[in-house]
């Protein structure tokens, strides 16, 4: 069985919430999880309709719930246009608003629906114990929402910039079930601030390109105006600023190191190596969690191998490698995203231009306090290798590296019995009702405890 890389993109559209200051609308909530229809995925769960959208996930309370939309129905058209990825459908509703009209066609079965609704909101963030400021980060035709979350009566409080992972979706959090929220009142709680910033294209975040059409750099110029916007906040101690790499975030956080140097880094199931090197062991060690042989490994390799130089190195179009019958044979499933140079969620470009950044050359630049954090159960991070040689670049180079191992922790903040369990959730669909109840209380501690010990007085 060839290993498939089927991207799942959770559309967190977000609600509307008027502030006279400032000029962003605020988003709805679609409340779908969905992933282009193809053969396979249509010949898997009995679908005979050809083209379009298919929900996987459709959250209760939500716009598309109210338009009776349910998992495995197939969306066709939105607001009258056709949808066929989900790049068609984001671009539809990247336009739309909380209170807008939204019609949807589509197929439940061999019923076909047409239905609209007025697009939802939800409620916007709260914690218990930090008052949310809500801003926008202005720069070269983007707006990016940024979030600001200060614990109450504090003044000048330290604070943790918030740097996520490589996805698309949305860093705002409503629901406190998200072990996301968990990790963040943590901090809170414990008297330390926290910042995000939308990527482009994102939540509220106006752009001229959606964070899944823009290159690395892109995203990195993003995360460095959110610094500098940042640094001007009089609510938090500028000499205390923390950084939390989360997964590729750990990837940002050296490069915004040579901005300012914060207070210190905090990186959490991110990497070491070059991209490429870590994508060679992605498709050879990773499958093996997932219970694929190594003779079967080793059988897909032959072209998931050469598919990696010549993507990140040679640096082909989708439409050079599925010119190859060999490449078109393999990916077939994702053939629809290769076309439009669409690979693991994310432009071409995103991948291509991550290729060249030099990541051990980054953390040798980096002079300051570094906690390196794998966590035990980490199916992506693969191995505590990572995070371990973070530490040590630093420390060679004339930082103070930590590192450490979070027991039975994943790579969402989640606790599992072991790594084969977590496996079986991201396999049967069940992952996000398990990370409800199992945030990881571990991460929150020691993150709270080393940042507490490296508080400049």
């Amino acid at each position: 069985m060839k290993r498939k890389y089927i991207s799942l993109i959770i559309i967190m559209l977000l609600a509307q919430n008027i502030f006279e200051a400032q000029t962003l609308k605020r988003k709805g909530l679609l409340g779908i999880m969905m992933q282009t229809l193809t053969d396979s995925i249509a010949m898997q769960n009995n679908i005979y309709v050809k083209k379009g959208v298919h929900i996987t996930t459709v959250m209760p309370n939500s716009t598309f719930a109210n338009l009776g939309v349910k998992q495995d129905d197939v969306l066709t058209k939105l607001n009258g246009s056709s949808v066929s990825t989900i790049q068609d459908v984001l671009t539809i509703t990247n336009e739309l608003y909380e209170g807008d009209n939204i019609e949807a066609e589509f197929y439940s079965g061999n019923s076909k629906k047409i239905k609209s609704t007025a697009l939802l909101g939800r409620p916007i963030e709260a914690f218990e114990n930090g008052d949310v400021t809500y801003g926008e980060v202005v720069y070269e035709g983007n707006v990016l929402r940024s979030i600001l979350v200060t614990p109450k009566q504090a003044r000048k409080a330290p604070v943790v910039y918030f740097l996520q992972g490589y996805t698309c979706g949305s860093v705002e959090t409503a629901t406190n079930d998200n072990p996301m929220k968990k990790l963040m009142k943590d901090w809170v709680d414990a008297g330390f601030a926290v910042y995000r910033v939308e990527k482009p294209g994102v939540g509220d975040s106006k752009s001229s390109k959606h964070c899944m059409q823009i290159s690395f750099d892109e995203e990195l110029t993003a995360f460095k105006e959110g610094y500098k916007d940042l640094l001007k906040q009089e609510t938090i101690d500028a000499d205390n600023i923390f950084m939390f790499g989360h997964s590729m975030g750990g990837v940002i956080a050296p490069l915004l190191n040579e901005m300012k140097s914060p207070r210190g880094i905090l990186t959490y199931g991110s990497i070491a190596q070059n991209w490429y090197d870590y994508m060679v062991d992605l498709y050879t060690k990773q499958p093996k969690h997932f219970g694929v042989s190594d003779a079967q490994i080793k059988e897909d390799n032959k072209v998931n191998l050469k598919f990696n130089e010549d993507f990140l190195i040679n640096k082909l179009s989708g439409e050079e490698i599925l010119a190859n019958k060999a490449y078109a044979d393999f990916f077939s499933a994702n053939e629809l995203n290769f076309r439009q140079n669409q690979y693991l969620g994310r432009h071409f470009d995103f991948w291509q231009n991550l290729a060249d950044i030099n990541i051990p050359e980054a953390w040798a630049k980096v002079k300051t306090n570094v906690l390196a954090m794998y966590g035990e159960f980490d199916i992506q991070a693969i191995s505590p290798k990572g995070a371990r040689k973070i530490a040590d670049i630093v420390n060679k180079n004339g930082g103070k590296g930590d590192f450490i191992v979070v027991e039975k922790a994943d790579h969402g903040f989640v606790n599992f019995n072991s790594m084969q369990h977590n496996a079986e959730t991201l396999g049967n669909g069940t992952y996000m009702i398990h990370a409800r109840d199992n945030y990881s209380f571990l991460l929150g501690k020691e993150s709270v405890k080393w940042m507490k010990a490296k508080v400049k007085k």
